[in-house]
């Protein structure tokens, strides 16, 4: 069989495992329900065996993926479906949405992992695509997926108690993900072709995931908890927390910050001083944020 005449059987592989990496983010777009907040709001028992059903209809999008996925590789499908299974997690009862310099340490591993994991990953990755260079389709993707026991302790961010760090965690699994479905791709294609996709596409989610998610810690912001519609009490270290005080108070403090060059402490009681002030607050907030050249990123 020639390389043109695999060629259609290639780019129809590729349109798969595309619309399966899509379907990894499009699941962001609509969270599973919170059945813990349906009980608080004293929803009766048949109420939520409806949301129960609703759930379980929101699976079936994702069940066809994975069975169109299953006809490229069986192991990319219990992939993807483990994956999705993960990211549609929350939080348990009680869990905290405060976020001070510790939470920010602890959510700013998960990247640096992502980042610093290549160093492991990439050599017990091409090891296992050597391995199993003339075996099949699946024994390939098997291959790529091998990798991704390295990056189990990540999991353990799944069981924090603060909503910040376990959506960074969940984040951080989705990056992986992306990596893990691109090299998958990567090692099935045939010639040289993976090479290029493998460099550009797992490279690329390497580099920029890393960055962007530090940069997210680093301003007390997560996407997903966004997408999600959670928000975080960011607690700086001036005394007191970016959500328990006056208007006025939060834009004193900003300008206090703002002297002792504190950028991030003055940015964030701006923030809350211009969501919570009256006109006047919220002016002289938005002329804080400008000097601090926030106003585009707010």
């Amino acid at each position: 069989m020639t390389v043109g005449s695999l060629l259609p059987l290639m780019l129809c592989t590729a349109a798969l495992v595309i619309a399966a990496l899509i379907g990894l983010v499009v699941i962001l777009l609509k969270p599973a329900r919170d059945k813990s907040k349906d009980t608080q709001r004293g929803l009766s028992t048949g109420s939520v065996a409806k949301s129960a059903r609703r759930d379980w209809k929101s699976w079936l999008p994702y069940v066809g993926i994975a069975l169109l996925l299953a006809i490229w590789s069986i192991w990319g499908a219990l992939f993807f479906l483990t994956v999705v299974w993960l990211l549609r997690q929350n939080p348990g009862a009680g869990t905290d949405f405060k976020v001070s310099e510790n939470e920010k340490k602890t959510a700013r591993r998960v990247y640096s992992w992502s980042f610093l994991s290549p160093l492991l990953t990439v050599p017990v990755f091409i090891g296992a695509l050597f391995s199993a260079y003339d075996s099949s389709t699946d024994g390939r993707v098997l291959a790529a997926l091998i990798p991704l026991i390295l990056h189990i302790p990540l999991l353990a961010g799944l069981t924090s108690k603060n909503g910040f760090v376990y959506r960074h965690t969940q984040q951080g699994i989705l990056l992986m993900a992306l990596r893990a479905g691109t090299a998958s791709l990567a090692a099935t294609m045939i010639d040289s072709a993976g090479i290029p996709l493998y460099l550009l596409g797992n490279g690329g989610l390497w580099l920029l995931g890393s960055l962007l998610g530090w940069d997210q810690v680093r301003r007390g912001e997560c996407w997903l908890m966004r997408r999600k519609g959670e928000t975080v009490e960011i607690i700086t270290g001036g005394g007191g927390s970016a959500g328990n005080l006056a208007p006025q108070v939060h834009l004193e403090k900003s300008r206090e910050f703002m002297q002792r060059f504190k950028k991030e402490e003055a940015k964030s009681h701006a923030l809350a001083a211009f969501r919570k002030g009256n006109r006047d607050v919220r002016l002289q907030a938005l002329w804080v944020l400008e000097v601090l050249e926030e106003v585009e990123k707010f």
